[in-house]
């Protein structure tokens, strides 16, 4: 059965209802997030992946949180940076986005990281068969191979459609920065992935609007196709962060994103950053048990942060939900 999935709806209904994580402190550059929301319906279960960061080390792993409501979260693992390092056989000098999905055929729990390895980013990925671990390295699956992408491949939004993994990531080219694209890519088993390039949008060639186009949070079934819904992120300011969230039809046969709408994002709480609340990362997902959409962003904190940038900044994870009448 096809997922109908009005997003305006979704965006226009949204109410903020409280702080799911917190940072690991309240110094400039002290951050949790980029993470993702995974719902087992089986064993009503909920998964929450983050990147904790401080301004010294950046980011210094990937954490994951378990609920049995949605709401309040308990840390219940750590996978330290220098711990990945063993896996990849390089210095990782700082984790970023992960995306954690479970794989149709096998049941296996797949957990993809971002790393800076130095030289650029890419992302890795391990697999476990419980989110609680131990993880398993597989290696580095989705690499800088293509002109577009030769500093960075990574914070990729991943999920499965119809049993297909689809992706969309950050690229950016070398010596190009800040300006950053989407990638769209897809696979069969999620390790194997096919870059079908940079897609079009609304047929025309993605251009930075004006620092960049990046799109972070889901890809859902809908009547039209693969739909991402999420943040659209356009600005650089000593940070990739945003003030507006969207949705676009994905097109995999002729590579285009259709735009379905972009709205701007207002703070809903006291919370958020009065004119760029979002730093790039959001997770859009369904809860099965109540129906409502649980949104959750990585925000930039007004009172703490001294000014927008890396180091300065200081970001929370909130959560907003919306529950959408069946006929919307």
């Amino acid at each position: 059965m096809v997922c109908v999935i009005c997003p305006q709806c979704v965006f226009r209904l949204r109410r903020f209802t409280g702080v799911a994580l917190d940072p690991p402190s309240f110094e400039p550059g002290s951050w949790r997030g980029a993470g993702d929301l995974l719902i087992d319906p089986v064993n009503h279960e909920y998964w929450l992946t983050s990147r904790p960061r401080v301004a010294g080390p950046r980011g210094y792993g990937v954490e994951i949180w378990y609920s049995n409501n949605g709401d309040q979260y308990s840390l219940v693992s750590l996978i330290p940076k220098e711990e990945v390092s063993k896996w990849v056989g390089i210095n990782v000098l700082s984790i970023e986005n992960n995306q954690l999905v479970q794989d149709p055929l096998t049941g296996l729990y797949y957990l993809y990281m971002s790393l800076d390895i130095g030289d650029g980013w890419e992302t890795f990925m391990a697999k476990a068969d419980d989110p609680r671990g131990p993880w398993n390295p597989v290696g580095l699956v989705i690499r800088r191979d293509r002109d577009y992408d030769s500093a960075e491949s990574r914070d990729c939004t991943i999920n499965i459609i119809d049993g297909r993994y689809i992706a969309l990531c950050k690229a950016v080219k070398r010596g190009d920065g800040p300006h950053a694209y989407t990638e769209l890519l897809t696979s069969r088993d999620g390790v194997n992935w096919v870059k079908l390039g940079l897609p079009t949008i609304n047929g025309q060639p993605q251009r930075p609007q004006p620092d960049a186009f990046l799109l972070n949070g889901d890809i859902l079934p809908s009547t039209y196709g693969p739909m991402f819904i999420g943040t659209v992120t356009t600005f650089f300011k000593n940070a990739h962060i945003t003030k507006y969230f969207g949705a676009y039809i994905i097109d995999l046969k002729t590579n285009n994103l259709e735009e379905v709408f972009t709205a701007e994002w207002k703070p809903g709480s006291m919370y958020e950053h009065p004119e760029y609340p979002i730093h790039t990362y959001c997770n859009i997902v369904k809860d099965p048990f109540t129906g409502d959409w649980r949104i959750l962003i990585e925000a930039i904190d007004p009172r703490y942060t001294k000014e927008i940038g890396v180091n300065t900044e200081v970001d929370r994870v909130l959560q907003y939900k919306a529950k959408v009448p069946e006929a919307a």
